[in-house]
């Protein structure tokens, strides 16, 4: 446990210098130091607004489980479209089949019928 906790405290120092040390670039440092305006900025508006921020979160939830229902009614659908044609297929092919033999019946004796003719 002893390791753990140094492994833990190394990473957070090494993290911290990291971080120090990218902040001596001017355009880092600007960026940040926006970054933490608008961030900061977010969130006292959120704490100034929470019944706002609760009504977005709500709206933007019904959003997605709107979406994830017709998404799961599109598979349905699309579901019962496969199961369809899985049915239908072999029955098209029999009858498919039964045609090409009728035709190919009436062709032969057509054929017969015009040597004999000949």
């Amino acid at each position: 446990m002893g390791n753990r906790n140094k492994l833990v405290d190394g990473m957070l120092i090494g993290a911290l210098i990291g971080g120090a040390i990218s902040l001596l670039d001017k355009n880092t440092r600007t960026t940040f130091i926006h970054n933490g305006k608008c961030v900061g900025g977010k969130l006292k508006y959120a704490i100034q607004h929470p019944q706002e921020i609760a009504d977005s979160v709500r709206h933007q939830i019904e959003s997605v489980k709107t979406t994830v229902e017709d998404v799961t009614n599109d598979i349905d659908y699309l579901r019962s479209k496969v199961n369809e044609l899985k049915e239908t297929t072999p029955q098209m092919l029999e009858i498919i089949s039964e045609t090409k033999e009728v035709i190919t019946k009436h062709l032969d004796s057509a054929e017969r019928k015009n040597k004999y003719l000949s």
